[in-house]
């Protein structure tokens, strides 16, 4: 498969209550770049019953609209309507004020497992002596990961769901052992950019297998065949089948080709399929974590390193989501992704990159440390006079959003504006990758990195010629999350006066553009 542009040629992510030993009354606003944390999934049959316990599709109800989701299957992202978001330059939901339930054991008086208390705040935490607690924030809400997707009653959040136990044929027999792999189970939450994904340690589905109830892959799979069979290849059909599944429907479908095929769903369309459409099918066909993946190979691959891609999948993300990237590219390829980072890039820049997969990044804090917001502060002013970096690298990296926000302001009040100091001090990639990841938690902006992405995608279309591999690859990470796709369409509107979908239209053609286009509307739901 080729493509048409160059991958060398010139994107942010949940919290919990306190770990054991915390103070009584500590609590902990979510990690994910100010978003609130994923609503409590609903509890649905784990992925793989033992032979003859597979559950029989219900028949689906006739909709209107190609994208519909038939009776008893995940329930679709739920984006708000245009509008609803907070404004700019307002705090996020979740930064600041009582924190959401998250994904620790919980503390005495909570809620037993498998019941999720709703996503409101609680009353706000009082600050220890000697520091302050912010004013608390808007209602929880925006941007958390699109749809409820999880395990079933009674499992740990992001764990994999428990396999029904085989029962004994006859009193006093030997326990039978289940013909399916043990799942591995993580204490980090199943969402990646803001986004529920399937555990990406369990293996693919036997034949038959239903992991989405109530929606049987068979009948997208044989659409998937026609399609492809024809030659040319019909692509508006094949964009019309794939585009409006969900992140489960479309594993659950690589799942059945896998099956039937043995190979997975991306490589029939790599084959299948070429230059940018075929990119940017591929790309939904992969999910968030598996493009993520396929992501970073692309930026190591061949002579140079893609480095701004690098500072894209890896700069400002959540320890979490590095965790997940990081086992997804073990499992795909073999080899730890810090290692094969550091056999592509060396010194400053091998530096940077090695600790932001290895962040220390805590989750954000209900209140705001003054005290080592002015050491930080000065600790910057006085490494910046040296051009030392170091400093830089130990501070946005490892420090949580709601610190570095503060730091920010600090800064900028008591010295001048911390992104000029940088501008300044250093160069290149590093000036980039710092820059990128402090206009990911800008106050003046929305503290969450959309204006930042929304001025991203802008690039990719400025200047003589589009960066489609850029272009393809932004417009896919951010559709992941709707309400984070609509925030960005709001955002560009805002810098450019235009929208982003006649932009977009103006800068492609065909089926290629038709795909991103569609992309682009998945944010606002089924047309009534």
């Amino acid at each position: 498969m080729s493509y048409s542009n160059d991958p060398n040629a010139k994107y942010p992510p949940p919290g919990g209550p306190p770990p054991t030993g915390a103070p009584p009354g500590h609590t902990s606003t979510p990690s994910y770049g100010g978003y609130a944390p994923p609503p409590g999934p609903p509890g649905q049959p784990g992925y793989y019953p033992p032979p003859g316990q597979y559950y029989t599709p219900p028949p689906a109800p006739p909709s209107p609209y190609p994208s519909a989701y038939p009776t008893g299957s995940y329930n679709p992202p739920a984006p708000g309507p245009p509008g609803q978001y907070p404004p700019y330059g307002a705090p996020p939901p979740g930064t600041y004020g009582a924190p959401s339930p998250g994904t620790y054991p919980p503390p005495p008086g909570a809620p037993p497992a498998g019941q999720y208390p709703p996503p409101t705040g609680a009353p706000p935490t009082v600050a220890p002596p000697g520091k302050y607690a912010p004013p608390p924030g808007p209602p929880p809400g925006y941007g958390g990961p699109a749809g409820g997707y999880g395990v079933g009653p009674g499992a740990a959040y992001g764990a994999a769901a428990a396999h029904p136990p085989v029962q004994s044929g006859y009193p006093g027999a030997p326990a039978a052992v289940s013909p399916y792999p043990p799942a591995v189970v993580s204490a980090d939450p199943l969402v990646y950019l803001e986004t529920h994904i399937p555990n990406p340690n369990v293996p693919p589905a036997a034949h038959g297998a239903q992991k989405v109830p109530g929606w049987d892959p068979a009948h997208d799979y044989n659409a998937v065949q026609r399609a492809t069979l024809v030659d040319p290849v019909n692509e508006v059909q094949l964009m019309r089948i794939l585009r409006p599944l969900s992140v489960f429907q479309m594993d659950a479908l690589n799942d059945y080709t896998i099956a039937k095929e043995g190979s997975r769903l991306a490589d029939k369309i790599d084959k299948k399929t070429s230059g940018n459409f075929g990119f940017a099918l591929r790309a939904l066909t992969l999910g968030p974590l598996g493009f993520d993946v396929d992501l970073a190979r692309r930026a190591l691959a061949g002579i140079g390193t893609n480095e701004f891609l690098l500072v894209e999948l890896i700069m400002g993300r959540p320890g979490a989501e590095i965790r997940w990237l990081k086992t997804g590219y073990r499992l795909k390829y073999g080899k730890d992704l810090t290692e094969a980072v550091k056999s592509d890039v060396s010194g400053k820049i091998e530096r940077m990159f090695v600790m932001a997969l290895n962040t220390q990044k805590p989750v954000n804090e209900p209140y705001i440390d003054y005290a080592r917001v002015d050491a930080d502060v000065d600790t910057l002013n006085n490494a910046a006079k040296k051009k030392d970096e170091g400093p830089f690298f130990e501070i946005l990296i490892n420090r949580s959003n709601v610190h570095l926000g503060s730091v920010i302001e600090r800064f900028g009040s008591r010295y001048k504006s911390l992104s000029k100091v940088i501008k300044k001090a250093f160069s290149g990639i590093i000036e980039k990758a710092l820059l990128y990841i402090m206009h990911g938690v800008k106050p003046k902006r929305d503290r969450q990195g959309i204006w930042r992405d929304a001025k991203l995608l802008e690039a990719s279309m400025a200047g003589l010629g589009t960066k489609d591999v850029q272009l393809v690859y932004r417009l896919v990470r951010a559709h992941w999350n709707p309400q984070r796709m609509e925030g960005i369409k709001t955002a560009y509107k805002n810098r450019y006066n235009k929208t982003l979908e006649s932009r977009v239209k103006g800068e492609t053609s065909g089926p290629y553009r038709e795909l991103l286009l569609e992309i682009i509307r998945s944010s606002e739901g089924p047309k009534k």
